[in-house]
């Protein structure tokens, strides 16, 4: 007992030695979460834990319309990928587009016209309820066109959910902007509610249970399919967190239509 003071320097020197080693892990995890919404070049693997188990296809549609409208609301990741993995979606897309085509979505040759395509995953995070998804956002173009395809694919299906399309292959697509968004959704299985057609430029459609609009415009050289938030359906919380009021008199998000 009255060597204990002996012990007392190699103890406390241990200590120290052990607060030094853990201090730049806890450093490293701090700036970790900082990085959380920006775009990492490096893989991430299941041990990131993002994102985890998606939701059913009406919730990832969900996730999508919030990044379209409300991106602050969520977690963010973009990831470059690899040259293999984008092979693998480029040929997800291609496939996807060529059923698109044989269900008068697209007209023809949009499977085959725009087929090189450039892109990242995006991983999207609810902060409210945690769900989360990936997602691929491609792009393709026709340099002897000038036209373009953007585009977003499901990451659990492989199907196409949001497309942008600028050809000059849409001059002698016919298709009412409402038909294709019926053809288009209905082939996704999700139900829906038409809202508003605008003779055969624009349609829009509710998604039922997913707080989720489908709008649809078709005009000369363009075809937009797009997904936004269905500020009649989601929570006061939302609305207000945007600067919405609680209660709307429009069936319709007047922004979503005045933009067209």
């Amino acid at each position: 007992m009255g060597n204990w003071k002996n012990w007392l320097f190699p103890i406390l020197t241990a200590l120290t030695v052990a607060a030094l080693s853990l201090l730049p892990l806890r450093l490293s995890t701090l700036e970790d979460g900082r990085l959380a919404e920006t775009v990492h070049a490096e893989p991430l693997t299941a041990d990131n834990n993002f994102p985890s188990k998606p939701p059913e296809l009406p919730g990832r549609v969900w996730l999508l319309a919030q990044y379209q409208s409300v991106p602050n609301f969520l977690t963010i990741v973009g990831q470059e990928p690899e040259e293999e993995k984008l092979a693998e979606l480029s040929a997800q897309a291609r496939t996807d587009l060529q059923r698109l085509v044989a269900l008068e979505v697209l007209p023809e040759h949009a499977d085959t016209l725009y087929s090189d395509f450039q892109g990242s995953v995006l991983y999207l995070r609810d902060q409210q309820d945690l769900s989360s998804a990936a997602f691929a956002a491609l792009e393709s173009y026709d340099n002897k066109t000038g036209g373009s395809l953007g585009l977003y694919l499901d990451g659990e299906s492989g199907r196409i959910l949001a497309l942008e399309l600028t050809s000059e292959l849409l001059w002698d697509f016919s298709a009412r902007a409402e038909t294709i968004g019926a053809a288009f959704l209905d082939s996704l299985g999700l139900e829906c509610e038409p809202l508003h057609a605008d003779g055969s430029y624009v349609a829009v459609f509710r998604l039922t249970g997913s707080g989720t609009l489908c709008v649809v415009y078709a005009y000369k050289e363009t075809l937009h399919i797009t997904l936004e938030v269905d500020w009649k359906t989601v929570d006061d919380g939302l609305r207000a967190a945007v600067g919405y009021p609680p209660e709307m008199d429009s069936s319709v998000d007047a922004g979503s239509m005045q933009k067209w």
